[in-house]
């Protein structure tokens, strides 16, 4: 059976925010239904077994950054590189998922090189996020969404409204499945798992 790989920059006990309890809860439920792999930024490169799931810790050689973009695109070569390898481990792996803008650069990179097909899951936007008038920040982080969502076969999104603002401000019609459930997305990876 083909194995989904995932990225993330933050799962427990790497948290920053609230995607981590939201990874917590959908990856081993998925894993259930289809092999996962997973890297995460971490402490340390290693690789470990957490929740059922083969996950590739990399250690990030820039721990901050006063630039958040700067920061970001280096988090984004440690994810690339952590899912290069296992990607060149695991001949199985057929698909790359990420959530979030941050791991989806890393995943962009990712898709292109291995020629394999891109899953985004988008949980909220830079326009959701930020009030306007955007500063350069946000500016910059809008366009790395807007591209990486572009480059994309599919994104996935919990509500209709996210469909609707992604259709709206990203011009991404047809793009946006509403699918939280494990079951659902599991539905929406065989479009890719043949």
């Amino acid at each position: 059976m083909s194995t989904v790989i995932h990225l993330s920059w933050e799962y427990p006990p790497w948290s920053v925010g609230d995607l981590s309890r939201r990874l917590k809860f959908l990856l081993p439920a998925l894993n259930d239904l289809v092999p996962l792999a997973f890297v995460v930024r971490a402490d340390k490169d290693e690789l470990i077994k957490m929740d059922g799931i083969n996950v590739h810790k990399v250690g990030m050689s820039i721990m901050t950054f006063p630039n958040f973009i700067a920061y970001s695109h280096a988090l984004n070569i440690e994810l690339a590189r952590g899912g290069a390898n296992a990607i060149h481990n695991d001949p199985k792996i057929k698909l790359i998922h990420t959530h979030d803008w941050i791991s989806s650069i890393a995943g962009v990179y990712l898709a292109a090189y291995f020629r394999l097909p891109l899953i985004i899951s988008v949980y909220s936007t830079e326009l959701t996020r930020a009030r306007p008038p955007l500063n350069a920040v946000s500016k910059g982080i809008y366009d790395l969404e807007r591209y990486c969502f572009q480059k994309a076969v599919a994104l996935i999104v919990e509500s209709a409204e996210m469909k609707s603002h992604l259709a709206e401000l990203y011009k991404l019609t047809d793009k946006a499945t509403v699918c939280a459930d494990p079951a659902l997305i599991q539905e929406l990876y065989r479009r890719w798992l043949v």
